[in-house]
């Protein structure tokens, strides 16, 4: 990979801050100068969030932008809308370039960052509390692993568990110094096992820390510095339960099941008793300040985009900016589909019951959907969320596990659980006599309903090779599933 010109990002102190994100650049300075003492590691590592929180990465193009559009997640009016090619996979119109090229870029770059840091911390372990180093190598590190495994699900090969011959395409660099030198791609099968290798490490850095409290204050006997806050708010950084949860998304992507089990069973278990839990119920709140959209409790990593509703505004409001004409480059759902996948028609009582259907659609008309997940008022509790891993996630992926594995009645039940955690009465239980065939539907239906304007439906489909989905007569496979790389990656030698 081409070296970018990269930035670590310093940040004033976090001391007199709740939310970590709720600070600005302080200045761009030498990494020498940074890692002089324990507080510029915190700093660069704080700056590589700042990083993904741009509006070209999961700010929005990673999530409800491009990524979504991909997954045919909206209604496409006509050529005029700003995302109508993307919808059309046609990668190299003016239109779709600089997204997907952005997405490359970013991504490369926060890893930059990362690498600067898990580069030099083994070199200053001695001025670094034991914790403190535990913690920031390991969260550094599954950030890492991360962040390469989302660009290789947009970039590199799917349906690997059909097509094993994808693991022998090189398509991009898995980048792990920072150095001058361009980084060749390797093939796929050496790139996951990188991000696997990554992940185990940051896994036995970070369990002893990380793994019994969301704010760090067990009485476990062990020591974790807290005085500056740098260690609150854990669903809004890469905690240990989200490198676990990393684990399961790549374990399932490569079609080991019992690995993707394994560390998918650990954030729905021991995760839910330190770090998240099923939606409180707050989204029937009457008041709009505590409606929380996004199920925040459910984050298993999330970023803090500050103003992100000064970027979503523009494509999810019914007007256009004039507040008269109506709005030609929304992100909305048509309302046929809508209620075809809920099933309004055919079960009213399950699809009136369901959170989803009943709270996070505004619905102007019987075939327009507006979708309100990152709406909020002004003085709202849980604005500027953006989910990365949620909890649902974790049950679909022990479902669809079991499924695979020949246990039906095992992922029926953690189908219902999540159904049950949406509203949805027991007695519209899916039941155990279903067919693994009628469970796949079940799950995919799971997906299209959960992770709208979350960018995860995409990789859905490209993960188990589908060749056709829903919303396109497109055919579907690695020709148009494997997004491909900037054009001047291709001149300096990526993807050969």
């Amino acid at each position: 990979m081409k070296r970018l010109s990269i930035f670590i990002i310093a940040i004033v102190s976090l001391s007199a801050c709740k939310k970590w994100l709720n600070i600005t650049p302080k200045s761009e300075i030498s990494a020498t100068e940074l890692f002089k003492s324990e507080q510029g590691y915190k700093d660069a590592l704080i700056g590589s969030y700042l990083l993904m929180t741009n509006s070209g990465s999961y700010g929005f193009e990673s999530t409800l932008g491009l990524v979504d559009v991909l997954g045919q997640q909206y209604a496409m009016p006509g050529t005029t809308h700003p995302y109508y090619y993307a919808s059309a996979y046609q990668y190299d119109h003016l239109s779709v370039v600089p997204k997907k090229d952005n997405i490359w870029a970013t991504g490369y770059q926060a890893i930059a960052n990362l690498n600067n840091i898990i580069n030099t911390i083994d070199g200053n372990k001695g001025m670094l509390h034991p914790a403190n180093y535990a913690m920031i190598k390991g969260e550094a590190l599954g950030l890492r692993a991360f962040l390469h495994f989302d660009l290789y699900r947009l970039f590199g090969a799917g349906n690997l568990v059909n097509d094993p011959s994808g693991l022998d395409l090189k398509v991009l660099p898995y980048v792990s110094r920072y150095a001058k030198q361009i980084t060749a791609p390797v093939a796929g099968r050496a790139f996951l096992d990188s991000v696997a290798a990554d992940l185990a490490t940051a896994a036995s850095l970070m369990a002893k820390y990380d793994s019994m409290s969301v704010e760090l204050n067990a009485d476990n006997g062990v020591e974790i510095p807290n005085a500056d806050l740098f260690y609150n708010n854990r669903r809004m950084r890469f905690n240990y339960y989200a490198v676990k949860a990393t684990q399961a998304r790549l374990q399932l992507w490569r079609g080991n099941y019992a690995l993707a089990k394994e560390a998918a069973q650990e954030v729905a278990d021991k995760g839910m008793r330190y770090l998240v839990s099923f939606n409180g119920g707050n989204i029937n709140d009457p008041n709009p300040v505590n409606k929380d959209f996004t199920f925040s409790t459910e984050h298993v990593f999330s970023l803090n985009v500050q103003n992100m509703f000064n970027v979503i505004k523009p494509y999810i409001d019914q007007f256009g900016p004039d507040g008269i004409n109506a709005n030609t480059s929304k992100l909305a759902h048509s309302g046929t589909v809508a209620n075809e996948l809920y099933e309004v028609n055919t079960k009213p009582g399950m699809s009136l019951s369901d959170y989803r259907y009943k709270e996070l659609y505004k619905k102007v008309s019987s075939t327009e959907f507006l979708l309100l997940k990152f709406t909020y008022v002004t003085p709202s509790v849980f604005k500027d969320r953006m989910p990365i891993i949620k909890l649902p996630e974790m049950f679909y992926i022990l479902a669809e596990c079991a499924n695979e594995t020949g246990d039906i009645a095992t992922a029926v039940d953690y189908l219902n659980r999540m159904r049950i955690s949406r509203g949805i009465s027991n007695q519209y239980n899916l039941p155990a006599s279903l067919s693994k065939e009628e469970v796949t539907v079940e799950i995919l239906k799971e997906y299209r309903k959960e992770f709208v304007s979350e960018g995860q439906l995409f990789y859905y489909y490209k993960r188990r090779g589908e060749a056709s989905i829903p919303g396109t007569a497109k055919a579907m496979n690695n020709s148009v599933y494997m997004l491909p790389l900037p054009q001047r990656e291709i001149e300096m030698g990526g993807g050969n």
